[in-house]
């Protein structure tokens, strides 16, 4: 059939209206669904990260790199969490548009090691530094999206600078673990949604509204379990220092770790100090990506249940609902270990 030039026209135009959105790739399962809940009904974001692999020394398949290079924007944590995802991006994606999540201006920062009494800030300065991103300010987020994120935010009025490092940003001693304060997640959604909105502006009221949206529910799961963790005292152990953004916000610090760093199994001497030091212990946590054996045997001489943490939900199905879910899943091993 021929087509007259206005038949011609509305062809043309629906294939303009039906422009595929922007190839967008993660680093970690957080983040991922973080951005999957912005994205969804428009696109899906790749995950990078194998679950179950390392996010600080994950050796890049062929694929993977192919998918970096072939993506349009990265949304990841930052070269703290991932120094060899920092390295890859510089070689492969030349075009490539880098989102450090930890660099965004407001996050919420702590530094790393066991003592944690003098908590990481919302730094203020943040915004005199290049952070490679553009430079719209949150300001003009608060007009769109409300002051949700920045009334979360002050709550933290307690915590201090701790990034101050001569020239620009140096991450040393930095916690790296920021998706575990959902405080972080509510400045990065509206940064995620305006990244997409300015690679793929036919689409972003969606963004925009999907990211409204996951802040709401966010919000809503933070309020949750602040109040189900309530009036729980600090009577347990962890397996590494990865949860101090989710205990720093609901004001349950553990009495202590088993091992200093998370790919260092523990000695006999730690073991040992642990022990001495660890009365009115109830509960010691494992993680899944590691051996549990010595944490069974101090449980054991300790007299304390065994509970799992996720830090990275490694064994979540990744996709929109692996946040709430691996918040949910923190908030209810504590509460079912200390409160019973």
């Amino acid at each position: 059939m021929r087509l007259t030039p206005p038949a011609i026209l509305l062809t043309l135009s629906a294939g303009i209206a039906q422009a595929a959105p922007p190839e967008v790739i993660t680093d970690i399962p957080p983040v991922h669904s973080l951005v999957a809940q912005v994205m969804e009904g428009v696109g899906t974001p790749q995950l990078l990260l194998p679950p179950g692999g390392s996010p600080h020394g994950h050796q890049m398949r062929p694929s993977e790199a192919q998918a970096l290079q072939a993506a349009g924007i990265l949304f990841w944590i930052g070269p703290a969490q991932s120094p060899w995802l920092a390295e890859a991006s510089n070689q492969l994606g030349h075009d490539l548009r880098s989102v450090a999540l930890m660099e965004i201006d407001g996050t919420v920062l702590r530094m790393g090691g066991h003592d944690h009494s003098d908590h990481a800030a919302e730094h203020d300065d943040h915004a005199d530094h290049d952070h490679g991103h553009d430079d719209h300010g949150h300001d003009d987020h608060e007009k769109e999206h409300g002051s949700e994120a920045h009334e979360e935010h002050e709550d933290h009025d307690a915590h201090e600078d701790a990034h101050h490092a001569g020239d620009g940003h140096d991450h040393t001693g930095l916690d790296p673990h920021v998706w575990l304060d959902p405080a972080n997640a509510l400045i990065w959604l509206p940064e995620i949604a305006h990244h997409l909105s300015d690679a793929d502006p036919e689409n972003a009221a969606t963004y925009r509204a999907n990211a409204e949206a996951a802040m709401a529910g966010i919000s809503g799961l933070k309020a949750d379990i602040d109040a189900r963790l309530k009036g729980l005292d600090g009577g347990y152990v962890v397996y590494h220092d990865a949860y101090g953004y989710f205990t720093d916000r609901f004001n349950l610090p553990p009495a202590g770790m088993i091992t200093d760093g998370d790919a260092t199994p523990p000695g006999a001497r730690r073991l040992a100090d642990l022990q001495a030091e660890a009365a009115g212990i109830k509960c010691l946590f494992t993680e899944p990506q590691f051996d549990s054996r010595a944490a069974q045997r101090l449980a054991e001489t300790l007299d304390a249940q065994v509970g799992v943490l996720d830090p990275v939900g490694s064994t979540l199905e990744p996709g929109p609902q692996l946040y709430t879910q691996l918040l949910d899943g923190l908030a209810t091993a504590l509460s079912d270990c200390l409160g019973g």
